[in-house]
């Protein structure tokens, strides 16, 4: 398929919880930047608001007017709820869902990667390495080899088809287990061979 559209979902809770990154809402702001500033130009960004405020007013204030990036507001979830992505599977018209975390950064050619990567007659699910950031300045990465396995592959790491028919449990791991559930109903699925430029940014003990 030439030109596939790519729909990325982040799911934002910007208020604190165990575990919750710094300056939320200065990092939600630089993810959806990053998510417009792609050179892969067919796309669009669904951000789910967990019940929170926050989120919606700063979406109202910075990308309202951006046709590319869509609002869902839905009742506060609780802590690693798949309900976010469900509610964003509804009104995603991509081809290919790929997924951003409000505190992380794509790089300018992660969905190009993506869309070169990912034959879509042959793979319903592709995953990839991704990049962690070392240093506040980002200049330094470190390349993280992602395994299909527990503690390595997250949704940082994979991208699938529109039409799978699959949805995300509650609990913690849910994303390795979305993965597997994907696997056990026999989708097929491949590496990229070239790694992304997702960019992770809680690198151990630093939160950029």
């Amino acid at each position: 398929m030439l030109n596939p559209k790519i729909s990325v979902i982040m799911a934002s809770y910007l208020l604190n919880y165990p575990g919750a990154a710094t300056n939320r809402d200065k990092k939600f702001v630089r993810a959806v930047n990053s998510f417009k500033k792609q050179t892969y130009q067919n796309k669009e960004l669904i951000i789910v608001s967990d019940g929170c405020q926050l989120t919606v007013e700063l979406y109202n204030r910075f990308f309202a007017n951006d046709d590319n990036i869509k609002l869902i507001q839905i009742p506060k979830q609780q802590l690693y709820s798949g309900e976010m992505r469900n509610a964003a599977f509804k009104i995603a018209d991509g081809d290919i869902i790929s997924y951003l975390d409000s505190d992380d950064i794509l790089g300018k050619n992660h969905l190009q990667i993506i869309v070169d990567g990912f034959d879509l007659d042959k793979f319903d699910m592709v995953y990839y390495d991704d990049l962690m950031v070392l240093d506040s300045t980002f200049k330094k990465f470190y390349n993280r080899i992602v395994e299909p396995r527990w503690a390595s592959i997250g949704t940082s790491s994979i991208s699938h088809k529109n039409n799978i028919n699959a949805s995300w449990s509650t609990g913690y791991g849910h994303d390795f287990i979305f993965m597997m559930k994907l696997a056990s109903a026999g989708l097929r699925f491949k590496k990229l061979e070239r790694g992304s430029e997702y960019i992770v940014c809680h690198y151990q003990n630093a939160n950029y």
